[in-house]
């Protein structure tokens, strides 16, 4: 289903041919069609070998990926493969790697499907791979190992040992093999939605069964239109309507250190009418776990919320200016790469005017006339404060 969806994307058809030719397999031959699954109109890829036989040791394929005249990166990355799922199916038939006897994955066709699936990344030197929700579908299937539930157990091994996004449904049927789940993994740069790009060219790969469903895979292909002034951050929410209002600037203080990257209240009115508090804190995801413990220990709230975000945020740095009042520092945003603004830190401004009985504004002033004078014209680095 890969070959077949990445074919119908424009995947030329010779060159994978020409690279899966240096294996040395029995005879083989690639059946390529046009057919519909349910709607869709898809691409149905299979391979069909001669004297083919059901069983091969992990150590016979992967010598002989290992002695395939492939590019290093193909042949590097499809043996790596291999021993994900023979460490998968050892681990959950208590066997050793060596072992491992790969009866519906091991055969001649399934060595072409994976390094076709890895040569296909490589000749359309795709660099990055986001791979969606999977359905695994339901029920049980039957293996040479006899009746297992779906995901079968090598299946949801390699899919707890990866960060894949799956789930179950109504459709009684294998959706999702070990060695799809190896293949998707393998490929996989995160999972998630569709992520922001200007798409190119859209694929349907068919599976060989005609379901309820729309049995196919789909490939979008595109280029990256990420914001290079963009990021993820995560915000967590929590309404509070019985906390005494003086512990709000310790928390946040606690918040603070722990590294959030801005911490705000909101005045909001709760159900019967009862005036409350929401409390937000933006932070990295790193951070997200240590920040919710701290809500969770210092309020009075019961449960709180998270949400991811996506920011946009100016290029900015940190220098140190010279006035007349002494050392300030000043925060520095580029927009462009052109100097947009300059912020003087207000807490220096404030002790520095106490310290020397003059206006705040008056420090603040001078303090900006410096830093556009001395700020670099060159932007720095995205920086992570809010």
């Amino acid at each position: 289903m890969v070959l077949g969806a990445l074919l119908d994307a424009g995947l030329n058809k010779e060159h994978l041919l020409t690279e899966l030719r240096k294996l040395d397999l029995p005879p083989w031959e690639m059946v390529d069609e046009r057919t519909t699954r349910g709607p869709l109109s898809a691409r149905f890829v299979d391979f069909k070998i001669e004297g083919q036989t059901g069983h091969h040791f992990y150590r016979g394929i992967d010598k002989t990926i290992a002695s395939a005249d492939l590019r290093t990166n193909v042949r590097t990355a499809s043996r790596e493969l291999f021993r994900r799922l023979a460490e998968a199916e050892a681990a959950v038939h208590g066997t050793t790697v060596n072992e491992v006897e790969f009866h519906e994955v091991g055969a001649a066709d399934a060595v072409l499907d994976i390094v076709g699936a890895m040569v296909a990344i490589d000749l359309l030197s795709i660099d990055s791979v986001t791979v969606s929700p999977i359905n695994t579908g339901s029920g049980t299937v039957m293996t040479a190992h006899g009746r297992l539930p779906i995901p079968a157990p090598a299946t949801a091994r390699l899919l707890a040992e990866s960060d894949a996004i799956s789930y179950g449904s109504k459709t009684e049927f294998e959706l999702l093999t070990p060695t799809g789940a190896a293949v998707l993994t393998q490929l996989a740069s995160e999972y998630g939605p569709h992520p922001h790009m200007r798409v190119h060219s859209i694929g349907y790969g068919a599976g060989s069964a005609d379901l309820p469903i729309p049995n196919v895979l789909r490939v979008v292909m595109g280029h990256s239109e990420s914001n290079p002034n963009s990021d993820t951050a995560i915000v967590i929410e929590a309404n509070i309507d019985d906390m005494n209002p003086e512990i709000y600037p310790y928390v946040a203080e606690r918040l603070f250190r722990a590294a959030a990257l801005d911490v705000w209240t909101t005045p909001i009115v709760m159900k019967e009418g009862r005036p409350a508090t929401q409390l937000s804190i933006l932070c990295q995801p790193d951070n997200t776990d240590e920040l919710t413990k701290i809500v969770l220990s210092e309020t009075t709230t019961l449960g709180l919320r998270t949400q991811k975000v996506d920011r946009t945020i100016l290029k900015r740095e940190i220098i140190a200016v010279e006035t007349q009042f002494g050392m300030i520092n000043v925060k520095v945003s580029y927009l462009d790469d052109s100097v947009r603004d300059v912020a003087p830190e207000a807490s220096d401004c404030k002790r520095l005017a106490i310290q020397h009985a003059v206006a705040w504004r008056e420090v603040y002033d001078a303090a900006r006339s410096a830093g556009f004078s001395l700020a670099p014209t060159t932007s720095p680095s995205i920086g992570t404060s809010s």
